[in-house]
């Protein structure tokens, strides 16, 4: 309907220039934590919504979402009612710092200095609930009534001001219950805990008023004074189509200008404005929509139509989209109210000013609206940001409820979550691909568990020890199964300590020398079990079973330097007939001069986590089907030890072709559920989609992993990607297309999904460190044999000799 706007043009009673600023603002005082009062007797809430996430939702999910909101304000349509709805796209140069030592305190101070060259924008939303006075003469008398106001009258007005406060409560409960899903919040006041104002009572309504007075971000006090001269701090000064806005210092200067909407397009879609949230620039979108009378909109559809007859007018389907617009109106289906657009656009001098308001026009355009630049208008808008001032409103339009759903999507990008998290602060802060920043976090709530999906060469491994080295600044304990040897450079350069398991070269496990607990008898029990399996993998007899509990249970009575697979074999033999498929048979290859002796049968367990961060290369490891079960098993009963409560994060790379085994299958299960409760995280990854999905343990990785990373890949799997990990279409089609060399990759988290970039690129010596290849791992090889494992020794020549 929104072709057939019918468009009102008035110059709203912009006083001199020498009035000042309060006479432009209609606030008077809070009359409770989130009410204000105005001039006119108005009274408002404002809701902060966090907005819900579209760049990758599917088209279908937002037409839906665009029919939820247009029945929302259908339901608080009222003559007495008015919406105003604010998109603040601000810079922010918040960075959360911690203290890092050695390489992580070098890649944070060089990501912090590329996000600071970023410039990043956050777009805050929004949304106004006014309760106005009555309208027409009725709505006259109530207002003489209140300048001619006795003693008599006084009572009468307080007990309207209380149904009016009744009904706007009524009205915003509703408004923030509907748009739950979108984090709507009514603001209220606050009292900082630390700090200077610690104690004083501070207004999150006035902080957001403010900005709109002085375009600045910063907290407000709760003043005792009336708030139209309170929140003023700098002076605005208007020019013929450009604004000045002047604090008190010199430097201190801000330029704008409004862009209005002169003709609307034949049509709104969902999401009208999203263009405009992606701008690098600071503006502020202000819209109002205030409810008219269902009578009064009929009349004037019908009054539309008779000017068309009149005029003889041959649009036939603009006759049938007023018959459709008045049957809709008639049937519920819409209503309709008076509607203002404008966009401030602003710039630290004119000229970035100019460039501003030429991309803003050019979107502004490829939407289908027509935008001016205003002139004898320009302050008359500018006073119409705030909200309330209705007389100030230059430009308005008639439109429907459902083409304000359109033009209010309250549609946004993901922000993640800075502060407050399971481990406090967030882990690092990205970039997005709209150019606003993403706090990532692992945990969900209390849930930690990762996915990182990819094919090679998409630079997922950068991806990974990036996020592990900003993870340092939690102090977990960090272990780390990794592949072809990517993470070790990494690893080692944080200070960790790494072993290769390699055939042919002792490990130094030996699991038999584990300390005598129950626990660590049931392990030795299992694992014993898993070396002398038959290969056709029938069950072990119940026989069996008992001559490995009292193998188990010798080995415990035996000094450390006995505690030897072969010890264990002799007795084997002692208690069974010579056989190739007894248990002595079966062991013989995994001691001695067996051909996987190499992996237990060593003089003494040297396994150590006695550094804060660990890594194991599998590689060789992954591709023995009979080595890897047993060796996992160890591991991973290893670092069970560990998780005491500290924090800790565990990933493993190809983790479920590592664990595919029925052996882990329950116990991998019952460890993705529990071990929140133990204070750690575990992460998986994998460069096909289909192999971790066709893994016994894949479904509950999944189901416990409320993180999940993709990288890009052209040839990922619908299937799998879609009913596997549950990725939307468009999650999916982002995955596919985007490109190798883009630096970018799809964050899914909780229930909202971001595109994030992490771009590394003039940073060879960070990216060097954090993903090795063959020749770079070699390098290391030879500098720590010359030096030694101290990183401050061996990372200088490393990329010293990188560079000759």
């Amino acid at each position: 309907m929104s072709n057939l706007a019918r468009k009102q043009t008035r110059h709203g009673g912009a006083a001199s220039r020498e009035s000042t600023v309060s006479a432009f603002l209609p606030y008077t005082r809070h009359i409770d934590d989130t009410t204000i009062a105005t001039k006119d007797g108005y009274l408002f809430q404002v809701i902060a919504l966090d907005g819900i996430a579209f760049e990758t939702a599917d088209q279908s999910t937002l037409n839906h979402l665009k029919a939820v909101r247009n029945t929302l304000w259908r339901s608080i349509a009222s003559s007495r009612h008015a919406l105003y709805h604010h998109i603040i796209r601000r810079k922010v140069s918040d960075y959360p710092h911690s203290n890092y030592v050695g390489f992580c305190a070098e890649l944070d101070r060089r990501w912090a200095k590329k996000l600071a060259e970023k410039q990043l924008f956050v777009n805050d939303l929004y949304l106004t609930v006014v309760r106005r006075s009555l309208t027409g003469s009725v709505g006259a008398a109530d207002t003489i009534a209140r300048l001619l106001s006795s003693a008599g009258n006084r009572t009468a007005l307080a007990a309207q001001r209380k149904a009016d406060l009744k009904a706007l409560n009524e009205a915003t409960d509703n408004v923030i219950g509907s748009l739950a899903k979108y984090g709507a919040r009514r603001l209220g006041v606050y009292a900082p805990e630390s700090g200077s104002d610690s104690g004083v009572t501070h207004s999150e309504v006035l902080e957001f008023l403010s900005y709109l007075v002085n375009h600045e971000h910063r907290p407000v006090r709760l003043p005792r004074m009336p708030l139209d001269a309170y929140l003023p701090y700098k002076r605005p000064l208007f020019g013929h189509e450009t604004l000045e806005l002047r604090g008190a210092s010199r430097d201190d200067t801000l330029f704008g200008a409004t862009l209005s909407i002169k003709e609307y397009g034949p049509g709104t879609g969902a999401g009208m404005l999203d263009a405009l949230l992606r701008l690098p620039h600071e503006l502020v979108i202000t819209q109002t929509f205030a409810f008219v009378e269902k009578q009064k909109s009929l009349e004037a559809l019908q009054q539309a139509g008779r000017i068309m007859d009149t005029a003889e007018d041959a649009a036939v389907s603009q006759r049938e989209q007023l018959l459709i617009a008045a049957d809709d109106l008639v049937g519920g289906r819409i209503h309709f109210g008076e509607h203002h657009l404008s966009c401030l656009v602003k710039g630290k001098n004119e000229a970035e000013l100019d460039r501003a308001v030429s991309d803003c026009v050019a979107h502004l355009t490829d939407l289908g609206l027509i935008a001016v630049r205003e002139d004898l208008n320009h302050e008359a808008c500018f006073w119409a940001q705030m909200p309330g001032n209705f007389s100030f409103i230059a430009r308005k339009a008639t439109l429907s409820s459902a083409n304000f759903a359109g033009f209010a999507s309250f549609h946004n990008f993901p922000r993640g979550k800075a502060t407050g998290n399971h481990w406090g602060d967030c882990v690092t802060l990205l970039e997005t691909t709209s150019g606003t920043p993403y706090a990532f976090n692992f945990h969900h709530g209390d849930l930690g568990n990762f996915t990182v999906i990819g094919p090679s060469g998409t630079g997922k491994t950068v991806v990974l020890t990036f996020l592990m080295a900003q993870a340092q600044r939690f102090d977990p304990f960090s272990v780390f199964f990794d592949k072809d040897r990517g993470a070790e450079v990494f690893i080692r350069a944080i200070g960790g300590q790494y072993s290769v398991i390699r055939p042919g070269h002792p490990t130094g496990f030996n699991p038999l020398q584990l300390p005598d607990t129950p626990v660590n008898r049931a392990f030795l029990r299992d694992w014993l079990a898993e070396l002398v399996r038959p290969m056709d993998s029938t069950p072990l007899t119940s026989t069996d079973l008992r001559l490995i509990a009292d193998a188990v249970d010798a080995n415990f009575q035996t000094g450390r330097q006995n505690r030897r697979l072969g010890v264990l074999q002799e007795l084997f033999q002692g208690h069974e007939r010579p056989s190739t498929e007894s248990l002595a048979a079966r062991l013989k290859p995994w001691w001695g001069a067996g051909e996987r002796a190499w992996l237990f049968d060593n003089d003494n367990d040297a396994l150590q986590f006695d550094q804060r961060t660990t890594g194991f290369d599998l590689t060789f490891i992954l591709d023995d089907a009979v080595g890897r079960t047993p060796t996992m098993m160890y591991l991973f009963h290893r670092v069970d030890q560990i998780l005491t409560g500290q924090k800790a994060i565990i990933f493993i790379d190809e983790g479920w072709k590592a664990l595919d085994h029925p052996a882990f299958e329950e116990r991998i299960k019952d460890w993705l559920k529990t071990i929140r409760k133990r204070n750690g995280v575990l992460g998986f990854g994998s460069q096909s989609a289909k192999d971790a999905l066709s893994s016994r343990i894949g479904d509950s990785i999944i189901e416990q992993s409320p993180t999940q990373i993709f990288m890009p890949n052209h040839k990922a799997d619908r299937a799998a990607y879609c009913e596997g990990f549950g990725l939307t279409l468009e999650e999916y089609k982002t995955v596919r297309e985007l490109s190798d060399t883009s630096r970018c990759f799809l964050i899914k988290h909780g229930t909202h999904s971001v595109i994030a970039r992490l771009d590394l690129s003039g940073e060879d010596d960070l990216l060097a460190v954090l993903s090795g290849r063959e020749e770079t791992v070699g390098l290391l090889d030879q500098i720590r044999a010359e030096v030694g494992d101290d990183p401050t020794d061996w990372l200088p020549l490393f990329h010293q000799r990188r560079h000759s």
